[in-house]
C-alpha cells in the first residue's frame, strides 16, 4: 500500500502497536481511546511511523484479547512483517472521532491552550492530560514551574478552544 496523503497533525492516535500477536500477521494494540468499540466499526487504520511517515492500512479484522485489541491489517501476514510496526501508532483522521457530549473535549484538543486563573493571571500552557484513576490531571508549565490542574468542574472555568484559552480555578494546598 502507497503512503497515505494525509499528515501526522491531522490524525489522532487510538492506539499504539506494541507487539506481533500469533503466526498471521495480527498486532497487538495498545488502546488509546475512550471509545475502544471504535476498532470495530473502523473499516481503515493510518499507521503512523516515530519518524511522521503515514501508512494507510484496511483492518480485515480486530477482537479484544485481556488489556489490548488485536488487529488483523491487509497485507501483513507474518509475525515479521508484523514487527516492523512496533511503536507506530494506530490512528484516524479527526472528521472520524466519535461525536463528544457539550464541555468534553480530546486531549489533543486542549493540549497547548493558554491556562489563565479567574482574575486573568497566565498561569501557562497546557502541556499534556494526564490520566489518573480518579480523573484526569493538567499539566500546565508557565513561569512559575508546574501546575497541576484537576479536570474536573469545581476547577476548570471555561474552556474556549476558538480563542485558544482555559480559565482554571487553582487548588490551594494547605501545608
Amino acid at each position: 500500500m502507497s503512503p497515505s496523503e494525509l499528515q501526522p497533525e491531522s490524525l489522532v492516535a487510538i492506539g499504539k502497536v506494541l507487539k506481533p500477536h500469533g503466526v498471521r500477521g495480527e498486532i497487538r494494540v495498545q488502546i488509546l481511546t475512550d471509545f475502544p468499540e471504535r476498532f470495530h466499526e473502523t473499516p481503515e487504520v493510518h499507521l503512523v511511523s516515530p519518524e511522521g511517515s503515514v501508512l494507510p492500512k484496511k483492518v480485515e479484522a480486530v477482537r479484544f484479547h485481556s488489556a489490548w485489541v488485536l488487529v488483523k491489517l491487509a497485507g501483513i501476514q507474518d509475525p515479521e512483517s508484523a514487527a516492523k510496526f512496533r511503536g507506530w501508532l494506530v490512528s484516524v483522521p479527526e472528521t472520524e472521532l466519535v461525536e463528544l457530549e457539550p464541555d468534553e473535549y480530546w486531549h489533543f484538543q486542549l493540549e497547548g491552550l493558554e491556562v489563565r486563573d479567574e482574575s486573568g493571571t497566565v498561569l501557562g500552557r497546557l502541556e499534556e492530560v494526564l490520566q489518573t484513576p480518579g480523573h484526569d490531571l493538567y499539566s500546565v508549565r508557565g513561569p512559575s514551574g508546574e501546575v497541576l490542574i484537576p479536570a474536573v468542574a469545581e476547577f476548570v472555568v471555561s474552556v474556549d478552544l476558538e480563542a485558544g484559552q482555559m480559565v482554571v480555578r487553582p487548588p490551594v494546598l494547605e501545608a
